[in-house]
């Protein structure tokens, strides 16, 4: 994934979570879900791959939309969505 196909799709993780107080737990389950239902551009596979390149990357991660949180607490609140959609994807879907 291009660098601009991977920033536009974190940055629109972040437009959603910038009026978040903190980056806790609720919010990585709420945007797991969010993913997951299609409430965001791309499935699964596009957003872990955004979210790994995003890690790997050494860029500031909040230097567009400018949220009130931290470079780390980003960092660490794409980690935990990451292992959460990991997490689901693995998952057995109920019948």
């Amino acid at each position: 994934m291009a660098r601009d196909l991977w920033k536009g799709h974190i940055n629109g993780i972040l437009y959603g979570v910038q009026f978040d107080r903190a980056l806790d737990d609720s919010v990585v389950a709420r945007v797991a879900g969010d993913v997951t239902d299609g409430r965001y551009p791309g499935d699964r596979a596009t957003t872990l791959d955004a979210l790994e390149q995003a890690l790997r990357s050494t860029i500031p991660l909040n230097d567009e939309i400018e949220t009130p949180h931290s470079e780390e607490s980003i960092r660490t609140f794409l980690r935990q969505l990451a292992t959460a959609l990991r997490e689901r994807t693995s998952a057995p879907r109920p019948h």
